[in-house]
């Protein structure tokens, strides 16, 4: 059989095969390129995947777990029903695994493309911060620096619980009332107070006994990150556009036990994220899955723009998000260099965000299990395969930026 006939034969085979083949000439251009990498992303991929968003988005659910489970039924149920025609019908074994075999090609070979183009390419161009003008020089993280930094963290922090437990700030759409439930055993924090449930359904001072979030809580948040990036992207215009809603996984256990708290589906452009994580994280999370979707793969890039776009937005309890989200990478920082300090400086934030940190420890101490130690394995892998050689210790150098960023403007606002 030649060539010929075969492709006519194998049409949808021959596509797939031939897909895949663009998708490691793309890959392999785009790590030689950055040229490449930049004019694809800036082009090919904002169109694709603000089109692909906009369809995917209509939906209230996420897609990409609705495939996932799809196919965890399909391809076992595919692998049975090849078996079972070749016991009732007296079929050839090797040609009805060889079917399926096809199938499972097909399948791997969407993902793969679908992965490359909407994903792997991106993590080799341009990134944030010199498209955004920062210094591409590094800052030296000593411990003057660092404490300058977290002593406006702190400052801010303070000033934005305060504003959300009086309800007095004039911008902000939340009021502060008692919640009725108060946790009846409160010795596992050094200052447990009663939580305070604010207007949209979050709780500050969060603890084991909170409410987990509601479904309208939830759409709201979603609704606040849209604004949110859609806001920042007036000010950096690479970050400009629709952005569609971000969605909670209904089964927020398949990435609790993987400790992690969300993820960018390149095969829906959606950004999804784990329902289940503390309050004060998910507005964080969700600016930081969004900012996937304009191509910034960068874990520390990611989480830069993510503080950028809660600390601007116009909600305030994504501002009371995105400072102790910054504390959280530049308090760690600070506590290696200069250990003193970091405790001087935590003790002065207010009891309602020590509790949230707390709580925030005590909820990830649940899953540190043997399925989360490989999983940050495999995440260490990929992200060195895409070029970010530091691996998942990447997510951290969001200090450096916030050190440039600060630096530069003497605040973390724009």
């Amino acid at each position: 059989m030649n060539l010929t006939v075969f492709i006519r034969k194998y049409k949808l085979y021959s596509a797939a095969l031939i897909f895949d083949l663009m998708a490691v000439a793309a890959s392999i251009l785009a790590a030689r390129s950055s040229f490449f990498a930049n004019v694809y992303s800036h082009t090919i991929y904002r169109f694709g995947s603000l089109v692909i968003s906009s369809i995917t988005g209509l939906l209230p659910f996420s897609l990409v777990e609705l495939l996932l489970y799809a196919l965890l039924i399909f391809i076992p149920a595919d692998l049975v029903f090849q078996i079972v025609s070749v016991l009732r019908r007296d079929r050839v074994l090797v040609i009805r695994l060889t079917v399926f075999l096809g199938h499972l090609f097909l399948i791997l070979s969407l993902l793969f493309t679908l992965y490359v183009f909407n994903c792997g390419i991106n993590y080799r161009r341009a990134s944030f911060s010199t498209e955004a003008g920062l210094s591409s020089v590094s800052p030296e993280l000593n411990e003057e620096t660092l404490t300058k930094l977290c002593e406006y963290l702190v400052e801010n922090i303070n000033e934005s619980e305060s504003a959300l437990h009086s309800g007095n700030d004039s911008a902000s759409l939340f009021t502060a009332n008692v919640s009725d439930e108060t946790p009846s055993e409160t010795s596992s924090f050094d200052t447990a107070v009663s939580p305070v449930r604010l207007y949209n359904g979050a709780i500050l001072g969060e603890n084991r006994f909170s409410e987990k979030p509601s479904l309208t809580y939830l759409w709201n948040t979603g609704k606040a990150g849209q604004a949110a990036m859609e806001k920042i992207g007036t000010r950096f215009s690479r970050l400009s556009g629709h952005y569609p809603l971000p969605k909670p996984l209904i089964n927020s256990w398949i990435l609790s036990i993987q400790q992690v708290t969300g993820v960018y589906s390149p095969f829906t452009i959606e950004a999804n994220y784990n329902r289940d994580i503390p309050y004060y994280d998910i507005p964080f999370t969700v600016c930081h899955e969004l900012s996937h979707l304009r191509g910034y793969m960068q874990e520390e890039e990611a989480n830069f723009i993510a503080i950028l776009a809660t600390i601007g937005s116009d909600d305030a309890y994504f501002n009371y998000s995105g400072y102790v989200s910054a504390w959280v990478y530049a308090g760690n920082a600070l506590a290696k260099a200069d250990p003193e300090k970091f405790i001087e400086l935590y003790s002065r934030l207010n009891s309602y965000t020590r509790q949230d940190m707390q709580y925030n420890n005590e909820f990830w101490d649940r899953y540190e299990t043997e399925i989360a130690e490989t999983q940050e394995k495999l995440n260490d892998a990929y992200l060195k395969y895409n070029g970010q050689s530091t691996g998942v210790l990447s997510y951290g150098h969001v200090v450096d930026l916030m050190v440039v960023y600060f630096n530069e403007n003497g605040t973390l606002g724009y």
